[in-house]
C-alpha cells in the first residue's frame, strides 16, 4: 500500500498545494489567510524555530572549534550547517509573507477551478498530469530529506557503538556541540531526540519553500496551457475552407475571445509578477547555500571513506533534486509561455478580418518575453541548473588541487 496523495484518482483539488500544506502543516505553520491561528499550534511553530536556530548555533560552534583541529570534522558541520541555516531563513520568510502566500493560493485555486467543466480531454489530462507531477515530485524531496536524517542518525549510532564501553562517546546525530551536561546522561537521551528534530524541521521547511515554487510553476504552466488550447480553438471556430468568407458576427465573437485571452494572460503575468516579489529572496538564498552545500558535499565524499560516503551521496542527491525541481518548473513555465506565440502563429489567422490579425499580432508579440520567476541575476531554468552544476565542480577542482 502507498499514499492516497499518489494515486492518480486521488481528487484534484486536495492536490493543489498539498505539498507547503502538509510539510508546513506539521511545523504548526498553516496558510488559513484571516483565520486565527491557535495557540497551541503558534507554541509548536515557534519550538520549532527556536529549535532550528539554536542547533544551527550548536553546529556554528562545533565546526568552528575543529577547523584547526580536524577540518574533516568541521566540513561535516560546516556542510549541514549552511542547509540548516538557508532553511531557517525559509521557515521565517515563508511565516512573515504567509498572508500573501495564502493569496495567491486561492488566486491559482480561482484560476484552475475556472479551468474545470469544460469537457476538454486534452485539458483535464494535463491538469491532472501538471498536479500530479508537482505532489509526487515534492514529496520525493520530502522523502529523501527523511532518509538524510536517518542516515546522519545511523551513522552516529554506529560510531557509538563501534567505539564499544571502554571507550563510549556520547555523539549527536549531526556534528553539534552542547554544554557539558548534554553529553552526558541523564540528559544524553533528551538532546540527541532534541538534536534529530532539528535535522527534521530542516526537511519539513525545506520541502515546504520548495514545493511551494515548484507546485506554483507547474499550476502557472496548466493555466497557460489552457489558455494556449483557448486560442487554438478560437481561431479554429469557423471552418478553415470558409475562413476567408467569416462573417461579421463571426470574427467580432472572435475578438471577444482573443480579448478574453489576452485579459486572462496578462492576470496570469500579474499573479507571478507577485510570486517573484515573494521567492525572490529565499530562492536566491537556496541557490547560493545549495551550490555550496553540493560543493561540500562532495569534498567530504573526497575526504572520508566507509559508510560515511553513503551518506553524504544522499545529502548531494537530495540538494541537487531540490535544485533541479526549482530549474524544471521555471523551464516549464517559460516554455508554455512562448507556446503561446507559436500557437498563434501556427494558426489560420491570416484567414481573418483586419482587427482579429492585429490581435493575434500583439498576443505574440506579447509571447515573445515569456513569464519566468524573476531572481536576482538569474531565472530558475535547467541551463542554470547546468550552471549551478559547473560551479560546484569548478570548487571541488579547485578544493581537490589545494588539498
Amino acid at each position: 500500500m502507498y499514499p492516497r496523495f499518489l494515486d492518480r484518482n486521488y481528487p484534484l483539488e486536495k492536490h493543489l498545494f498539498f505539498v507547503p500544506r502538509y510539510s508546513f502543516g506539521l511545523l504548526g505553520l498553516r496558510f488559513d489567510g484571516a483565520k486565527s491561528q491557535s495557540w497551541l499550534s503558534l507554541a509548536w511553530l515557534v519550538f520549532n524555530f527556536v529549535n532550528l536556530a539554536h542547533c544551527c548555533q550548536a553546529e556554528f560552534v562545533f565546526g568552528w572549534r575543529h577547523l584547526s583541529i580536524s577540518p574533516v570534522d568541521a566540513m561535516d558541520a560546516f556542510c549541514p550547517l549552511a542547509c540548516s541555516s538557508t532553511t531557517l531563513f525559509k521557515l521565517g520568510w515563508m511565516w512573515w509573507r504567509r498572508q500573501e502566500v495564502f493569496e495567491l493560493m486561492e488566486h491559482i485555486r480561482r484560476l484552475t477551478e475556472q479551468q474545470v467543466g469544460r469537457r476538454d480531454p486534452r485539458r483535464d489530462g494535463a491538469q491532472r498530469s501538471y498536479y500530479l507531477l508537482a505532489t509526487r515530485f515534492g514529496m520525493l524531496v520530502f522523502t529523501l530529506g527523511s532518509i538524510t536524517t536517518c542516515a546522519f542518525v545511523l551513522r552516529s549510532m554506529w560510531e557509538m557503538w563501534s567505539h564499544g564501553l571502554a571507550d563510549f562517546k556520547f555523539d549527536m546525530p549531526f556534528r553539534m556541540l552542547f554544554p557539558d551536561f548534554a553529553h552526558r546522561m541523564p540528559w544524553f537521551p533528551l538532546f540527541y531526540l532534541y538534536s534529530t528534530w532539528s535535522g527534521q524541521v530542516t526537511v519539513y521547511a525545506f520541502a515546504g519553500t520548495d514545493g511551494f515554487f515548484f507546485g506554483f510553476t507547474l499550476y502557472v504552466a496548466f493555466l497557460l496551457q489552457a489558455l494556449r488550447l483557448d486560442l487554438q480553438d478560437s481561431l479554429k471556430s469557423v471552418d478553415t475552407r470558409e475562413i476567408s468568407d467569416a462573417r461579421p458576427r463571426d470574427c467580432e465573437l472572435c475578438c471577444q475571445r482573443l480579448a478574453n485571452i489576452v485579459d486572462r494572460h496578462n492576470e496570469i503575468a500579474l499573479i507571478v509578477r507577485r510570486f517573484s516579489g515573494i521567492m525572490a529572496a529565499p530562492t536566491f538564498v537556496h541557490f547560493v547555500s545549495a551550490s555550496l552545500v553540493i560543493a561540500t558535499s562532495v569534498i567530504d565524499i573526497l575526504m572520508v571513506s566507509g559508510y560515511n560516503i553513503i551518506r553524504y551521496v544522499v545529502y548531494t542527491f537530495t540538494v541537487s533534486s531540490a535544485i533541479f525541481l526549482y530549474c524544471y518548473g521555471g523551464t516549464e513555465m517559460s516554455t508554455e509561455s512562448l507556446a503561446m506565440g507559436e500557437a498563434a502563429y501556427s494558426s489560420d489567422w491570416h484567414g481573418w478580418d483586419r482587427e482579429t490579425r492585429r490581435r493575434v499580432y500583439l498576443i505574440i508579440l506579447r509571447a515573445q518575453r515569456p513569464i519566468t520567476v524573476e531572481v536576482p541575476f538569474f531565472a530558475p531554468s535547467l541551463p542554470v541548473f547546468t550552471a549551478v552544476i559547473k560551479f560546484t565542480g569548478s570548487i571541488v577542482a579547485l578544493a581537490n588541487t589545494i588539498m
